[in-house]
């Protein structure tokens, strides 16, 4: 008496909107995440595994535990020190100066030997680090 007519339609998995929301999602993180900066725990340095490569032309100055300045085995006080450096800069403008500092020496000789480095005009600066492989 009563014919069905009705055809079954198939089910279709639409994927855009579960793309769409991936993508809200992964912007989500990404910018409520925070990017962390070194922390202050700490770090035992100085090593590296990739040293940069410096001019053969380079002095360096040596950093002991106790805040001692070190050239050529020679003892330098922080105004012996700018004035060696002075001394070097006007005869070599393209001087590279490499600051090895002892890993147990305070962060303020370091910056004391970068600070008389750039008051006597030297851009070129780098820190030695130990490589480990």
């Amino acid at each position: 008496m009563f014919k069905d007519t009705r055809t079954s339609q198939t089910a279709k998995l639409s994927i855009a909107p579960l793309l769409d929301m991936i993508f809200i999602l992964l912007i989500f993180f990404v910018v409520s995440t925070t990017f962390s900066k070194l922390p202050g725990v700490n770090i035992q340095r100085p090593e590296a595994s990739a040293p940069d490569r410096l001019p053969t032309t380079n002095t360096l100055i040596g950093i002991t535990p106790d805040g001692n300045f070190y050239i050529n085995k020679q003892r330098y006080t922080e105004s012996s020190l700018k004035s060696y450096l002075l001394n070097a800069f006007r005869n070599n403008p393209e001087l590279t100066v490499l600051i090895m500092a002892d890993r147990q020496s305070a962060i303020k000789f370091t910056i004391t030997a970068m600070d008389i480095c750039k008051q006597v005009g030297i851009n070129s600066i780098a820190i030695a680090e130990e490589i480990t492989k």
